[in-house]
């Protein structure tokens, strides 16, 4: 923990993602702020209020549920501490305690241990913050890209001369490298989402031509709701919200049905000779998988199929290089075949240019887990082509352990898009693809 810490006294941790990493904590609405984390060097709190008693009682009593907490390093065996706040007691108060109990230092204003907040007196406050900041040198770290601007002045108000230090991605990077439970779940929110894809193959049926006017096809939102509604089915969650697209709606990499019916008004009935591309995956224990596949119905144009066949090369050359990798060590270890998510963008980016396609506008892929979209990106600078990606999430050398997407792509505005997405395990011998779902030209 001492090295974790390095130069901190403490790291407040407000990333609901974070804490459920760290702790097992899970809000109902973590936009509303309801939990947070303190590190010390010797213990860590878990802050909520009655609304989640009974869940923190349950996780500290079950050192499973925080035994990532181990990843940090060498601690006592105090474990996790519940502390509740509340209108009367709340957050920054009960942080402004602890912090002066349990931060090692000289003897402390017994005023502001008791009350937690700065003397009435502008000429007190000035003398004691000083004199606070000197007796107690607390360096309070937090997480600079999720603590809002008022936050952060409420701190500053309650805490008086501890020192706040922005902090980045502390945590991100241990999420980066999945352990054995993580794996496990996010290969069986893979699996879920294999079955949903052959699922849905069955619900696709073509209506009438487009002038035609009977509607007699299935809708992106039927094929939405038929996905949300298989995954739920099988004990598991939506990772995030399906992608279904067709024909020119394929176009955008983003796309949603709802933003097109609010500019039209109608759903979209699907149609011979057509392009459907499907985004989607499952959430196992709070898990996620990601995958992309793109089927025509009726007979494809020929241009739809050499983008296709385009970008299966380019992902499967990807897939190639990654493949040819030498055992290492351990878990998280640097792979002896160094390459990183840069140097997998630019052979993608590379095979669908001399293709005479644009490439695409988005990175190669992401890493997977808790967040549908988490560190690393793979991506390299699309201007310079240099092997320093552009991202600040983004790793020079990818290890052992961490689990990524790989979804190159062509899209041409206002006519189609192709997107072909596998979800991919790096191992300490090679790959695991963990979507099995075919990428063979499928027509319906």
């Amino acid at each position: 923990m001492k090295k974790f810490l390095s130069n901190l006294d403490a790291l407040l941790i407000t990333n609901p993602t974070n804490i459920r990493y760290l702790t097992g904590f899970v809000g109902a609405a973590p936009e509303e702020r309801e939990g947070y984390v303190l590190l010390t060097k010797s213990q860590t709190f878990l802050f909520t209020n009655a609304l989640y008693r009974e869940d923190a009682k349950r996780l500290i009593q079950n050192p499973s549920s925080f035994k990532r907490l181990n990843l940090l390093g060498s601690r006592d065996s105090k474990g996790l501490t519940f502390v509740e706040i509340s209108r009367e007691e709340p957050f920054a108060k009960k942080l402004a305690t602890i912090l002066m109990s349990v931060i090692p230092g000289p003897t402390r204003n017994p005023s502001y241990l008791k009350t937690g907040s700065r003397p009435a007196s502008p000429e007190r406050t000035r003398g004691e913050l000083k004199g606070r900041d000197d007796m107690y040198g607390i360096k309070l770290g937090f997480e600079e890209t999720d603590l809002t601007v008022a936050e952060f002045g409420k701190l500053k108000d309650e805490l008086g001369g501890v020192q706040l230090i922005p902090t980045k991605n502390r945590i991100e990077e241990l999420r980066m490298i999945k352990r054995g439970d993580e794996i496990e779940n996010i290969r069986a929110a893979a699996t879920i989402t294999d079955q949903c894809f052959d699922f849905i193959l069955q619900k696709i049926k073509p209506g009438l031509p487009a002038e035609a006017s009977a509607k007699v096809g299935v809708t992106e939102s039927e094929i939405a709701w038929a996905i949300e509604s298989f995954i739920r089915g099988r004990g598991a969650q939506l990772a995030f919200s399906p992608i279904v697209a067709f024909g020119a709606h394929t176009s955008q990499p983003h796309y949603t049905s709802i933003r097109h019916r609010l500019a039209s008004s109608q759903d979209d009935v699907l149609q011979t000779q057509n392009i459907i591309l499907l985004d989607f995956g499952a959430k196992v224990n709070g898990y996620c998988s990601d995958m992309t596949r793109v089927v025509f119905v009726g007979k494809p144009k020929e241009e739809w199929v050499k983008a296709y066949e385009t970008v299966l090369t380019a992902q499967q050359s990807v897939l190639d290089f990654m493949t040819g990798l030498n055992p290492v060590m351990e878990q998280g270890s640097t792979l002896k075949k160094n390459y990183s998510g840069s140097e997998l963008d630019r052979i993608a980016r590379e095979i669908i240019k001399k293709a005479g396609f644009p490439t695409y506008p988005h990175s190669l892929g992401h890493g997977v887990g808790l967040d549908i979209h988490e560190a690393p990106r793979l991506r390299a600078n699309p201007s310079t082509g240099s092997k320093k990606a552009v991202t600040s999430d983004s790793v020079e050398t990818l290890r052992a352990g961490m689990i990524v997407t790989v979804e190159p792509g062509v899209y041409i505005e206002g006519q189609y898009g192709i997107r072909l997405e596998d979800l991919i395990l790096l191992k300490e011998d090679g790959i695991e693809v963990l979507s099995k779902s075919d990428k063979q030209v499928i027509i319906l």
